[in-house]
Order: C-alpha cells, then structure tokens, then sequence
C-alpha cells in the first residue's frame, strides 16, 4: 500500500494554508465537472440535498445512517445487485466509468467508505475493515439488497473478502480489483503511526505547512495510473478532497488499521466458496500483481485471474470495461 502511505500522509501532513485556499476555488468546479461525467448533477457534491436524481441518467445521490453514521451512495439501474467498494483513498465516484454500463443489467450502487467522499467516520471506536464491513452489510439490508455480488478495488478488496467470509450466505460472487489481500510493509511507516496518533497526529496534520503537498498528490497519482494518464478532471477532484485533515485522518487509520486485518483474516480466505474474478495489472506500481492477486488466486482455486497487459492500478478507470465483463462473468456463474 505504498501509494496510500505516500500520497495520503506527505500530502495530509504537509497541510497549508496555501493549498487550503487553493483547493477551496477548486472545490465546487471539479465536484461538478466530475459529477457530470458520473451522470449526478452539481448539488450532490455540496451536500445539500438527501436525494438527487440526475437529469442525464437514472443515477441517484442518496444518504442513509446506520449506527449513527451517515453514509451517502449513487444508485443506478434494475437487475441482480452489484455493489462497488473503492480504494483508500477515494469514492464512489471511483466507479464512474464501470457504473452505467453496468446499470444496463443490473442495479449498481457505489458507497463512499466511512470517512471518505460524503460518507461520515463513525466517532467511536477503531473503524477498522471488520468494523466497515459490518456497517456495509448493515446498509444493505437497510435497502433490502439481497445476496449481491461485491466488487472491491484496491482496500476495498480487502473489504470485499472480508464481507464475504464474515456474511458467507449472503454474498452471490465477488470480483476483486488490484486487491490489497495479504499484509503489505509499505503500510507500516512512522508516518502511518503518528498519522493516527491523537493529538499529535492532528496537531502535524494542521500545523506542518511547507507547500508541496499537491506536487505529491500529483507524483504519486501518476505512479497509480501509470502507464495510462492521470484524467485532468479526477486529478483537481483529488487535489481539493484528498488535502483536507480530517479525510486524511480518516485515510491514514485505514491504511495503519489494514494490516492487522489482513493478517488475521487472509488463512481464512479458502472458506469462500462463491465464484471470484480477480483482476491486476501487469504493470501495477501500487499493489504488487504476484504478491496479492496471484498469491490470493493460489489460495482460491476456483477463481478467475485475468492480468491485464500494459495496466496499472487504477483499473475501475483505465479497463473498466474489463470490470463490467468479469461481473457479468461471476453473474452467469452464480446462477448455476
């Protein structure tokens, strides 16, 4: 997980007050821009309305609380539900590209993670991936979504098997994009630690302020998106969202909450018995391919490994193509 340590901690602990007013110009053009490619029109990014439909598609912006904890989703189409996890860091709007063409056989909905997009943090206790889990599958029933297949990229696909061995009856397939599946020590840093720390943490994350911190979102985004470019539009999203401290709080205790899950949980991935696609990029700088899709393949011999040539991490949006048709894929398989 070296692209979370990286980007999240230098570009959160190197807050200031430059890039803060910087970002906010920023702030309401590339929601809207970013929105628009997404098919959701521009209140949905301020946060002022629980509902928003779309005047371009059949996507709706929608907010519900479990545990107390406001999670905001995009919810589109009919059909056997699919459901998209993303990366740390990120959003919904990661899946912009895989959701409405996937929304032509199914009904697609996008989460935003506790503590990243419009989705609140839970204020007690560690929101570790168990703990994410939980208020996922909590959610869900809260929609009356039964037996989904579950789609995790990157930390979401940490997210994904855990969901899937913890609720084995109640998932109908996963696919997994670059996913971080086995302990990583790129996670493992001071930095990471004291990003988490209190008082210390937030104190380094409000007051250190030399002026580089966009340089780095930009330097590690290309590493994520390499060979591919990095979109113009997703870019100065990132630059406006990714830079505020208490998202980056929320991005680094993923990231130094990730490995003790992983840890405990990966012996447990051969209990999962539903079909599995798993896809990585040959040339992925982020997530090592061997490390983790291929070792994860080895542990489940009934799944799928497609390494796609010339690709690197940020599949949702340089193949999504290839995601649309692996989840339609492990659909056919699941009816069997």
């Amino acid at each position: 997980m070296k692209f979370c340590v990286q980007l999240l901690l230098c570009s959160g602990l190197l807050w200031s007050s430059f890039q803060s007013r910087r970002t906010q110009n920023l702030s309401a053009n590339t929601r809207r821009e970013i929105s628009v490619e997404a098919g959701i029109t521009g209140p949905e990014a301020a946060n002022s309305d629980p509902e928003i439909q779309s005047a371009r598609s059949d996507s709706t912006s929608k907010f519900l609380t479990v545990d107390g904890t406001r999670l905001h989703f995009v919810i589109e189409g009919a059909g056997r539900p699919v459901v998209l996890i993303h990366g740390n860091p990120g959003s919904g709007q990661d899946w912009t590209r895989v959701l409405t063409p996937l929304a032509a056989h199914h009904r697609a909905i996008a989460f935003d993670r506790p503590g990243h997009g419009l989705s609140q943090r839970p204020k007690h206790g560690d929101t570790t991936v168990e703990v994410q889990a939980r208020l996922l599958h909590d959610a869900l029933k809260q929609l009356h979504i039964e037996r989904p297949i579950v789609v995790g990229h990157s930390w979401g696909g940490a997210l994904a098997l855990v969901y899937a061995i913890n609720y084995p009856g109640e998932v109908a397939g996963l696919v997994l994009v670059a996913p971080a599946a086995y302990e990583s020590q790129d996670a493992e840093s001071v930095l990471t630690n004291l990003a988490a720390v209190p008082v210390i943490g937030d104190a380094a994350n409000f007051v250190l302020t030399p002026l580089f911190g966009a340089s780095v979102v930009r330097s590690e985004l290309k590493k994520a998106f390499s060979p591919d470019p990095v979109p113009e539009n997703y870019l100065r999203s990132v630059l406006s969202e990714w830079t505020k401290p208490e998202k980056v709080k929320s991005y680094s205790i993923d990231d130094a909450l990730l490995n003790d899950c992983l840890k405990k949980l990966s012996p447990r991935y051969a209990e999962i018995s539903v079909p599995v696609s798993i896809l990585a990029g040959d040339s992925d700088l982020i997530v090592s391919e061997k490390g983790n899709a291929g070792r994860l393949h080895d542990a489940l011999p009934k799944s799928r490994l497609i390494v796609l040539p010339k690709t690197g991490h940020q599949i949702p949006f340089t193949r999504s193509q290839a995601v649309v048709e692996e989840i339609e894929r492990v659909q056919r398989l699941s009816r069997v």
